[in-house]
């Protein structure tokens, strides 16, 4: 039985397009904030693409991990920012000396709530890119699109070596295999017939 999957291309195409677009212009000044929900909605697009693949493929895996992806990454770094915020502050505000002051006790709980903070942002980090890694690997098991298991590749890779710039470069490549990918996608696809025992 045919399945129609003209949708979920479209839509993956365009939110991956626009989740590149936000993602690598975010660091341009003033433009942050739009970038960050240019990125958002393509987000969002990209789960709905992903939920309507699972949907008539039955397999509802590729949107689940995705989203794990997209909550654990906004989720926890809106908390670790909250936290790091806080901190900064409250050692702002008694001047970063340590004594037995309440003042200083408190700069002291704003540094652990930074450290905490910051620990935050690297767990968001690699949960944020395991779970794509395994999104992007269970949507090419699922197509057959090899640009989907390219793109995990080099999410994968990219994520390793983030910490020098060949790993900002593969988190590109990456992106630019997904829109690859989305372009790819067969507008129909022959759902694999489920074997039943006997």
């Amino acid at each position: 039985m045919g399945m129609e999957l003209r949708n979920e291309k479209n839509l993956g195409l365009i939110g991956s397009i626009l989740v590149l677009v936000g993602g690598f212009t975010g660091v341009i000044p003033y433009w942050g904030t739009i970038a960050a929900g240019i990125s958002l909605v393509g987000e969002i697009l990209v789960l709905i693409a992903l939920n309507g693949i699972g949907d008539k493929l039955g397999d509802d895996r590729p949107f689940r991990y995705y989203l794990y992806s997209v909550i654990a990454t906004i989720g926890i770094l809106v908390v670790a920012v909250i936290l790091i915020v806080m901190g900064v502050l409250a050692m702002a505000s008694t001047g970063m000396t340590f004594n037995e002051t309440p003042e200083q006790v408190l700069g002291a709980i704003g540094m652990g709530m930074m450290f905490i903070g910051l620990a935050l942002v690297l767990v968001a980090v690699v949960v944020g890119f395991y779970y794509a890694v395994k999104t992007w690997r269970v949507t090419y098991e699922l197509t057959g699109v090899e640009e989907f298991d390219e793109t995990a590749t080099f999410i994968k890779w990219g994520a390793i070596t983030a910490v020098i710039l060949v790993g900002i470069l593969l988190l590109l490549a990456a992106e630019i295999y997904q829109i690859i990918a989305f372009a790819n996608l067969p507008e129909e696809m022959e759902r694999e017939p489920e074997i039943t025992p006997t």
